[in-house]
């Protein structure tokens, strides 16, 4: 497997935990939810350079669903969810 591939899916695995970590700090804490609202409204005032920002960020998560499916499915971190990253 080429070295890119591999970089690839370590930062495929790291950004959907960080996602289930943000989803349970927004359920969670106050302070999450206050920041993630004052992100969304900062970037939209931002004009036509902000709204690119946010649908950069939402295009850059499109990824998370299956790979939290596949983690699942899966049952954790082994050999069969790497391979089917």
């Amino acid at each position: 497997m080429g070295f890119w591939k591999i970089v690839n899916k370590v930062l495929d695995v790291i950004i959907a935990f960080l996602f289930i970590l943000a989803l349970f700090g927004i359920v969670l804490s106050s302070n999450i939810r206050s920041n993630a609202y004052a992100l969304g409204e900062i970037l939209l005032s931002n004009g036509l350079i902000g709204v690119i920002i946010l649908i950069y960020i939402l295009w850059i998560g499109k990824k998370i669903p299956m790979t939290i499916i596949k983690l699942f499915k899966s049952k954790g971190l082994n050999s069969r969810f790497w391979n089917d990253l």
